[in-house]
């Protein structure tokens, strides 16, 4: 079971902000995959937060993207504003 609050709690405040940065259909690269795997426990525990969109295979070729769940609660306005108070 994922724990979507939880995971934002956890992601690197740097690592937020890029998330919202990027927007909502960014594509996620190795470097937030890891980030979001830290954040949910460690290697390979982000799984649950993020999907492959596309195909399968060839593995290196996966494209994946933050479910929509995640998404639509990264980027609740609650979530924004609370990004923008720590800026401040």
């Amino acid at each position: 079971m994922t724990d979507i609050q939880g995971l934002i709690n956890s992601l690197q405040p740097e690592d937020l902000a890029e998330l919202q940065e990027r927007g909502p259909g960014q594509l996620l690269g190795p470097d937030m995959l890891d980030a979001i795997d830290r954040a949910a426990g460690g290697p390979g525990e982000g799984r649950g937060y993020y999907v492959v969109r596309g195909s399968l295979e060839p593995l290196e070729q996966r494209q994946y993207h933050l479910r929509d769940d995640v998404v639509a609660a990264i980027f609740a306005p609650s979530t924004l504003e609370g990004s923008a108070e720590a800026d401040a």
